[in-house]
């Protein structure tokens, strides 16, 4: 079974911002989600969840399902910056899931 993605706008300027070998990593752990495997990750509560990488980097998603979205890839951010990007990914969990529920 495959799930749709929806990945948000502060998400893809994140992701610009990274080095080609870390998006080669992202790029291959989002087609496992796609997949339905979603790897090292774990539960932040409420929805929200956080994929781990060797190398530090983290991703933020949601699995709640919306219309015909089963997961919303808010956030990257990497283990040093940890503590703030879970902050920025609930609030964009709270609006996204606000927005596409109109």
């Amino acid at each position: 079974m495959k799930l749709k993605l929806k990945k948000t706008e502060e998400f893809a300027d994140w992701y610009d911002s990274i080095t080609p070998t870390e998006k080669t990593r992202v790029d291959a752990r989002l087609d496992n989600l796609i997949s339905g495997f979603f790897g090292d990750s774990r539960s932040l509560g409420d929805g929200l969840f956080e994929l781990k990488w060797k190398n530090g980097m983290r991703g933020y998603y949601s699995r709640k399902r919306i219309k015909d979205i089963d997961t919303i890839v808010l956030w990257g951010g990497f283990k040093a910056t940890q503590k703030t990007d879970i902050s920025k990914a609930r609030r964009l969990k709270a609006r996204y899931e606000y927005e596409l529920k109109k």
